[in-house]
């Protein structure tokens, strides 16, 4: 029997910008808060779980393919401030010179390259299972027996987020997920959904017919009041399904045997150890040691 072994996918765009809106309530001044933060958390899952594959993965700029089929795609988020923009240059120069694999992509977000590794990697690797840490619930489509997510939950500790869980809340498959949000939108991506299709009302039909695509072929089984509002935005469900599908096909910049990935060898990498010393990460420190 082969044995099991793991693979750990960080969605750093999203862990480093929480770690920046953390960093803000720390007591001490340090040009570099959300670093600290952000290793304290890697730290934390590496040295629980054994992964022998790890790989981190940035957005390459504000602006994706995503612009171009809704130009309103996500305007409501801030501009990053220049503290975050040099954090981030200074973790991934951190994770280049200590040997810790990376990845970003021109033109698509860090969801895209999520979903193309696993996707890709997954069906050439049956026996490994694969781990996504991230509060995105995009990738929550990705979920499935091989894949499970780690977020924090509602006691704030990092917990995972399983496939049967999922389908013991959402009673259909994460496949559908996309589906679901179609009807739904996402008022954080600035996507918009269907005018009086609630939370309730949009699980139930997805519940009954699984894509958007079943639920137009048989519309007429539906109330008739339901089916104006759909026929009404069946060009707005379909946009939603380009924009909220993550895509599976990229050709990534990196590849499996690239992602090896060793804690033990890690932890006491000197370029990583050198950069903790300069900005006084003691307790990194003590974890490394």
């Amino acid at each position: 029997m082969n044995q099991i072994k793991k693979c750990l996918i960080i969605d750093g765009n999203n862990l480093l910008y929480r770690s920046y809106h953390a960093s803000r309530h720390l007591p001490w001044e340090n040009e570099f808060k959300a670093i600290f933060i952000f290793l304290r958390i890697i730290i934390s899952l590496l040295k629980e779980n054994d992964y022998q594959k790890l790989l981190v993965v940035f957005d390459s700029a504000k602006i994706n393919f995503r612009h171009h089929i809704l130009p309103e795609y996500k305007i409501h988020r801030l501009a990053a401030p220049p503290q975050f923009l040099q954090q981030m240059d200074c973790l991934q120069e951190i994770f280049s010179q200590s040997n810790l694999p990376l990845a970003k992509l021109t033109n698509f977000e860090a969801d895209d390259l999520i979903a193309s590794f696993v996707s890709q990697n997954g069906k050439l690797h049956p026996h490994w299972k694969l781990d996504i840490f991230s509060q995105d619930k995009d990738l929550m489509q990705l979920l499935s027996p091989q894949v499970s997510i780690y977020r924090y939950d509602s006691k704030r500790e990092i917990a995972s987020f399983t496939y049967p869980e999922f389908c013991q809340e959402y009673k259909f498959a994460p496949s559908s997920y996309v589906d679901y949000l179609c009807l739904l939108g996402d008022k954080s991506d600035n996507i918009p959904g269907v005018n009086g299709i609630g939370i309730k009302s949009a699980q139930r039909l997805i519940q009954k017919f699984g894509t958007v695509e079943m639920l137009y072929q048989n519309i007429y089984q539906l109330l008739v009041k339901t089916q104006n509002l759909l026929v009404g935005s069946k060009q707005l469900v379909y946009q939603n399904k380009q924009l909220i599908t993550l895509r599976k096909d990229l050709t990534l910049p990196i590849n499996w045997e690239e992602c090896d990935f060793s804690w033990e060898k890690w932890k006491r990498n000197q370029k990583l150890i050198e950069f903790c010393q300069e900005h006084q990460f003691k307790s990194i420190l003590k974890s490394l040691s």
